[in-house]
């Protein structure tokens, strides 16, 4: 239904116009008011909104042509229609320049006042159309500006170059000036804040605060800035950068954010300011020590490469838990980090192989880093440390059953699959076996990768699986049958080490029959 707005200071012509359009064009339109003048036409349209105004040409005070001027500017699109006593076709080129989409000659007809209603009505639709194209073209510049702005800061990067795509790139990314500058700025990881959630409140300040482009975040490290000047003046630069500091006053000292700006260039020559922007950050990167760069020191590697030769798996298992204990205290970092740690894996997997006789199939299974490249990347850092000890745990279980033991390890091994329902100990099966409990504890992590207390819940829990998966037996009487009289303690173990209780477990089992293996 449109809301039409009747202006004309003859009385007559107010009512004979509301008169048509009640009787015949109801069902359409309706009148939400009328004025006599121009200045009461500019305040009716103000509070009364109306889609369609047929106005008068000539009125005391503010002219029909006037108010129209006034009443255009306000709020949502208005159509309006002339209504005027004499044919005046300079009245009629000035209406049309101010969006006037038809006008009639009085008295008016009814034929007539049909099709300046149609016109209007078409007028408004077209309108709305129009803006609604608008609407969907802004929205596509928004989702397309990310990918123009990271090929953008590709290319610069790269040195690659973009003059062809320049007047493209200044128009999606509103760059007016001539001359800019690339500042990159270096996140480090703290236990307080993540890199991806410090990284989105600079993206926020600069975006809402400032005049610069901010990049993505890059290797979870450092990201790129390009403040656009309209002079090369290094003092716009400078005080660029200490605003920003003064924006994050704890970050900067603290260490968490260092800026590090290049060379200001003509907005064509940004990749000479890049270069000279990340000379600087690895300038600076080169001046400290490595230990405070690295996730870990590099001492560690060559101790866990000595141990895998050595295969000495206990200390394996023990410099792998110090590495992803240093890597949960910095949090995730650079790819070449996880290139780094995976190699680590890589390394151990090799040499088990060889050590165990392990199958090309099952090396190849070993070797499946998807997950882990996908949590760190995704900056899931609890649920990486945690997949990348069932990665060790795997490959240490696969060790074991492949590799030829000792004959005291297996007789200890054999003892405890055959009596773990019972209260045994470590110098319990020491003393049958007539070695020394340290010997036996040594033999446990020189060739398992893993203490006797370990080994024994292992197999303990392993048979508890089986007994829930049964479905018939208690939990009081699984616990009881895998060594533990206290079913309260058991079930707190269960869930520690399968991440649900004993009910939880069989509950899943009912619903996921076939993920029983998987747990």
């Amino acid at each position: 239904m449109k809301r039409i707005l009747i202006v004309d200071d003859e009385q007559p012509i107010v009512t004979g116009l509301s008169l048509l359009i009640k009787r015949y064009f109801s069902e359409e339109y309706t009148i939400v008011g009328s004025a006599s003048s121009g200045r009461e036409a500019i305040e009716k349209a103000r509070d009364l909104l109306p889609d369609i105004v047929l106005m008068d040409v000539q009125m005391p005070g503010i002219s029909g042509l006037e108010a129209i001027k006034t009443i255009a500017g306000m709020g949502s699109p208005k159509a309006f229609i002339l209504i005027t006593a004499y044919e005046r076709f300079d009245i009629a080129r000035e209406a049309l320049s101010l969006g006037v989409c038809d006008y009639i000659l009085k008295p008016v007809s009814r034929e007539r006042l049909e099709t300046a209603l149609h016109a209007a009505t078409q007028y408004l639709e077209q309108g709305r159309e129009l803006e609604k194209l608008r609407l969907e073209l802004t929205e596509q510049d928004h989702q397309l500006a990310p990918l123009l702005k990271d090929a953008f800061f590709y290319r610069i990067k790269n040195s690659i170059d973009y003059s062809r795509e320049l007047f493209n790139l200044r128009k999606a990314l509103h760059l007016q000036t001539e001359w800019g500058a690339i500042i990159i700025v270096f996140i480090r990881s703290s236990s307080e804040e993540p890199v991806p959630s410090l990284y989105k409140r600079i993206a926020e300040h600069i975006q809402y605060k400032t005049e610069a482009i901010v990049g993505s975040l890059e290797e979870r490290q450092y990201v790129p800035i390009l403040l656009p000047l309209k002079q090369k003046q290094g003092e716009l630069l400078l005080d660029w950068v200490n605003r920003f500091a003064a924006a994050f006053p704890s970050e900067m000292s603290l260490g968490r954010l260092t800026l590090y700006p290049g060379e200001i260039q003509p907005i064509e020559d940004l990749s000479v300011s890049w270069k000279s922007a990340f000379a600087r950050y690895l300038n600076q990167a080169r001046l400290k020590e490595g230990e405070d760069i690295l996730p870990w020191p590099l001492s560690l590697d060559r101790e866990l490469v000595i141990a895998v030769m050595d295969s000495n798996f206990g200390q394996v298992q023990r410099l792998y838990e110090e590495i992803l204990g240093r890597i949960l205290a910095r949090g995730i970092s650079d790819t070449q980090s996880l290139y780094r740690f995976l190699s680590i894996i890589t390394l151990i997997v090799v040499e088990v192989a060889e050590k165990a006789s392990i199958s090309e199939q099952e090396i190849q299974e070993l070797l499946q880093y998807e997950d882990l490249m996908s949590l760190w990347n995704g900056g899931l850092l609890s649920p990486f440390i945690e997949k990348a000890q069932e990665t060790l745990k795997v490959i240490l279980e696969k060790a074991r059953e492949k590799r030829n033991l000792s004959a005291t390890l297996k007789r200890a091994l054999q003892y405890m699959e055959n009596h773990f329902a019972e209260p045994i100990s470590l110098e319990q099966v020491a003393d049958i076996l007539g070695i020394a409990p340290a010997s036996l504890s040594r033999l446990f992590s020189e060739e398992l990768g893993t203490g006797f207390a370990r080994t024994l819940i292992e197999y303990r829990l392993k048979r508890a699986k089986e007994l829930l998966r049964q479905g018939s037996v208690s939990v009081k009487e699984v616990s009881i049958a895998c060594g533990y009289q206290d079913p309260n303690y058991f079930a707190r173990l269960f869930k520690n080490w399968i991440g649900m209780t004993p009910t939880e477990y069989m509950d899943f089992l009912k619903k996921n029959p076939e993920g029983a293996e998987t747990l």
